[in-house]
């Protein structure tokens, strides 16, 4: 079924596949900054930066993307299933076609080469959960630990590709503090950090997160809000409370 696997440039060994006891990320707040210019930074929390952007220092994520990002053509063959990728100009690369590997080899080394440990794999949702699983298998072939990325909504029992996860992040409708905290403890991480990010028109489903997430006393689950486009700033609605 997955073919590319073949094509892992070398990388050998077994893949870190699941988070260790004592997540380092837990408790922490995310600044979510993938459309951001400039990212700094702050003590305490953990910042994620835009495509190919530089490590920021401290605890971050680089944003990586299962899409062709620029629409390249580079990374072919391609399929056109997706309304997120013609939305955003990217590419939907074919699992099946030696395009993804290259597609994610090519940012892999960029990312080890920065010096980011976490890494964000965007848009799983547009592929079945095996092939996202064995993109995630391959990133840990390069050193980098994945965040998973609205897994809820993919097609599918998510729950094989969230325990290889360090985290998830989860944007406006793409699932409930209830249904991610029964993902967490189907897979016995019920203190995973999940990051709840929202933008533009999204402030009030951003309030009702936060209240949603009180009421159930869900620990290790935040919410922000990006007032500056498309995730151009971060600014706390509700910050963690550590299990």
């Amino acid at each position: 079924m997955f073919k590319w696997l073949d094509a892992l440039l070398g990388f050998g060994g077994t893949a870190k596949a699941a988070a260790p006891e004592g997540n380092p990320l837990a408790g922490l707040a995310l600044d979510y900054l993938i459309g951001a210019e400039n990212v700094r930074a702050r003590r305490g929390r953990i910042a994620e930066v835009p495509y190919n952007a530089p490590h920021p220092g401290g605890l971050a994520i680089g944003y990586c993307n299962l899409f062709d990002e620029t629409n390249s053509g580079q990374f072919g063959p391609y399929l056109k299933t997706s309304d997120t990728a013609k939305q955003y100009n990217e590419g939907q690369i074919d699992p099946e076609g030696d395009g993804w590997a290259r597609n994610l080899a090519v940012q892999f080394n960029l990312r080890r080469s920065q010096g980011f440990e976490y890494i964000e794999l965007d848009n799983p949702d547009a592929y079945y959960v095996g092939d996202v699983s064995a993109a995630v298998a391959m990133a840990g072939r390069y050193g980098l630990k994945v965040i998973a990325k609205n897994p809820a909504i993919m097609d599918g029992d998510c729950t094989q590709y969230v325990k290889m996860c360090h985290g998830i992040i989860v944007e406006r409708d793409c699932g409930t503090a209830k249904v991610y905290d029964n993902i967490r403890r189907r897979i016995s991480k019920p203190t995973m950090p999940v990051w709840f990010v929202y933008h533009g028109a999204g402030k009030l489903a951003a309030k009702k997160m936060e209240n949603a997430i009180r009421a159930g006393d869900f620990k290790n689950m935040s919410v922000t809000y990006s007032a500056k486009g498309e995730y151009g700033d971060s600014w706390d609605i509700l910050l963690p409370v550590r299990a």
